[in-house]
């Protein structure tokens, strides 16, 4: 703009018409300016630092990701086991197993004082592999004492040559054993001398061994095994109808050793 100064008619026209181009010089100043340079990026409050120290994620490898999702799988499959496991004991009975009872065994001098022991008494050669079972055919017995004048008696009656009982061990109604020959000496009534005879005390045509005869018989069998006079392979087996007759020889049958 070109304007000469004697067209103003005052100073006051003066200092107006400086002041205006003074301003239009700074406008155009900053003009020039904003355009020349682009604005400063600044921090925001939210990430002050983000842009001015990049932060680098690690990259997760795709085997690291099997790895750990099949690792959290197991754990929880071993998490619901242990739970499932836990329901199922609680729910089931809190029973002990039954407890072995050892054998119930009366040794000979126990139950016949007018034994002599044998100086000297024969022995297998090798652990037997059978026990054959009879009855005596005789009245039971309930208790040691009248199990012991029972068999004292069926000694005196005896007419053998020897006048001594035929069988190894006798067991009686309630689940003793009492010892005749032993384990050691042969029976002359037994089938085959590499075995044992074993009477059940009792008359069995019209009825069966009791219980506790017949668990006693697997305390005697698992107790002569473990003393090697008996052949882990051992067979049971009867004799004839007579001495063992239907009664006896169908108890006999719960045995898994049992040969008829």
């Amino acid at each position: 703009m070109s304007m000469n100064l004697k067209d103003f008619d005052s100073g006051a026209d003066t200092f107006a018409y400086v002041n205006k181009c003074f301003t239009d010089h700074e406008t155009r100043n900053n003009a020039n300016h904003n355009e020349e340079e682009p604005p400063a990026e600044t921090a925001t409050e939210s990430t002050p630092l983000m842009h001015r120290f990049p932060v680098n994620e690690p990259v997760r490898s795709p085997l690291t990701t099997v790895i750990v999702s099949l690792l959290l799988i197991i754990l929880i499959a071993g998490v619901i086991i242990g739970i499932y496991l836990l329901v199922l004991q609680n729910d089931s009975e809190n029973v002990l197993p039954p407890v072995e009872l050892p054998l119930q065994l009366v040794s000979r001098t126990q139950w016949d004082p007018s034994y002599q022991p044998q100086l000297m008494e024969k022995a297998y050669p090798y652990r037997l592999r059978a026990v054959t079972i009879v009855q005596t055919g005789t009245e039971q017995c309930q208790s040691t004492e009248t199990c012991s004048k029972l068999l004292q008696d069926m000694i005196k009656s005896n007419t053998t040559a020897n006048g001594d009982l035929p069988y190894n061990f006798m067991i009686s109604s309630n689940g003793q054993t009492y010892e005749a020959l032993g384990w050691r000496n042969v029976s002359p009534n037994s089938r085959t001398s590499s075995g044992l005879l074993l009477a059940f005390i009792g008359n069995f045509t019209e009825a069966p061994p009791s219980r506790l005869q017949l668990e006693e018989a697997k305390h005697f069998f698992a107790t002569s095994v473990s003393q090697q006079y008996l052949h882990p392979s051992y067979r049971v087996t009867g004799d004839n109808t007579t001495n063992t007759p239907a009664k006896l020889a169908k108890s006999l049958t719960a045995f898994p050793q049992w040969r008829p």
